[in-house]
């Protein structure tokens, strides 16, 4: 898909625009006029620098982190027009995330985009600081002992001032310091075999954004549903940005470890479609997929490694799946291969095409009948894992792929009677059967 200049223009046309926004949310989140784009130039002069992990910086830059963003929040107050400011900037996702025009969530869109929208976030900063060697770090959740709201984010004050990366509209589990849930990590997102199940397709999400990026999300935003709770708010949280550097640094891991196993897709749909932002400079810029898919042109990298464990090379076996009644089976000639001999982790069934609900929550998936809403419905038997969404004020409607967790449980059923899959709200009993295209089992 391409995103031209005159759907652009079209799209930021101050009154259809500030019309349509209000709909979707009450607010008007547009972006100011930008005129005529300039196409994306890789800036020049730049050091190829690691993004660091936010448990392994300094008291400097922390300093250096607050200070940017405090400058971020003063340039709101000075000038609110001006498009690199805080509340501008967050506007950006609430257009193009919380259901605006152009959708960027569920689908193949998402990581790329969100990769642009960093870059530009961060050559801001830069140009704020004055610094061109500033790079966002990222919210290692993937290492175990930083699966907390990292604390540097949670004081309202800091040195005796209002503390930049403070954000009131967080969960009292996230604000307190508690963990992020461990059903969140399982299956491991750095397992999925292929780019759809990975970081989706063109038009069905993939299971790094249903899983770990939408239940982190749910996790840390209130009960409300305002800030990280929505994805028409979510970017007026600091935190937003460090994890959201999270998700990109799996990705680049997860390219890294098998270049040709776990290429990004090549089809020129992907390839050439084409988003604006404002860059530092106040330049209107439209960039490409293409443009982002390396980060050394981008001025940044990751180091090697992520607290996620390594897949091996995959073996994929399909299932038979009944659309009427639900039921998924293993067929006949491949039955031997599946005899449950205790739990086995290194299988997930990956779901293709699932039809997500309509609003932000977390969505427990069974076998058969939901469990009891006692607040460990991951402890039931027949419980394979979840769908984390993040969604706007407007819905999605979206389909994703989600990966699943192959128990002895599920692995009894599709052997034997065949199993239904469906989900609830974690705290709720009320089930709806999973709808998809297609399912299939993923063994290390």
């Amino acid at each position: 898909m391409t995103v031209t200049r005159r759907m652009f223009a079209a799209m930021f046309a101050a009154p259809a625009a500030s019309s349509v926004i209000s709909r979707l949310y009450g607010q008007n989140c547009a972006p100011p006029p930008g005129g005529t784009p300039v196409n994306f130039v890789p800036p020049t002069g730049l050091t190829l620098t690691h993004r660091k992990a936010m448990s392994t910086l300094t008291a400097g830059e922390v300093t250096r982190l607050r200070l940017a963003y405090k400058k971020l929040r003063d340039l709101t107050v000075s000038d609110p027009t001006d498009p690199r400011g805080w509340l501008q900037q967050a506007n950006v996702h609430c257009w193009m995330c919380g259901g605006g025009p152009v959708e960027v969530h569920q689908s193949w869109r998402f990581l790329p985009w969100h990769r642009m929208y960093l870059f530009f976030h961060e050559r801001i900063l830069c140009k704020l600081l004055n610094d061109n060697s500033f790079r966002l770090p990222f919210w290692d959740w993937d290492a175990t002992n930083s699966r907390n709201l990292p604390s540097i984010f949670r004081p309202a004050t800091a040195g005796g001032q209002p503390n930049s990366l403070f954000d009131a509209n967080r969960s009292n589990a996230a604000s307190s310091g508690g963990p992020i849930p461990a059903p969140t990590f399982v299956p491991n997102p750095m397992a999925a075999a292929s780019f759809t199940a990975f970081g989706g397709s063109a038009n069905s999400g993939g299971g790094l954004e249903n899983g770990p990026h939408g239940r982190i999300h749910v996790w840390t935003g209130n009960s409300a549903g305002v800030d990280m709770g929505s994805l028409d708010t979510a970017a007026r949280d600091p935190v937003f940005y460090a994890h959201h550097c999270e998700i990109d640094h799996l990705w680049f891991e997860w390219n890294r470890r098998n270049p040709v196993g776990h290429a990004n897709p090549t089809a020129p749909s992907f390839l050439a479609t084409s988003f604006l932002f404002f860059d530092e400079n106040k330049k209107w810029t439209k960039i490409k997929v293409s443009d982002v898919l390396k980060t050394t042109t981008l001025g940044y990298d990751y180091l090697p490694g992520a607290g996620l464990s390594k897949p091996a090379v995959p073996r994929f076996t399909d299932l038979t799946y009944d659309a009427s009644s639900g039921l998924i089976t293993v067929p006949e000639d491949e039955k031997s291969t599946f005899a449950p001999t205790g739990l086995v982790k290194k299988r997930e069934l990956v779901v293709e095409d699932v039809v997500l609900p309509e609003k932000t929550g977390l969505y427990n998936v069974f076998v058969g009948d939901p469990a009891p809403a006692d607040g460990n419905q991951a402890a039931a038997p027949n419980y394979v894992g979840y769908i984390g969404l993040i969604a706007g004020a407007h819905a999605h409607n979206g389909k994703s792929a989600i990966r699943l967790q192959v128990t002895d449980f599920l692995l009894q059923r599709i052997l034997g009677p065949g199993a239904v899959l469906t989900y609830a709200e974690s705290d709720s009993t009320q089930a709806t059967k999973l709808t998809f295209s297609n399912v299939y089992i993923s063994e290390e």
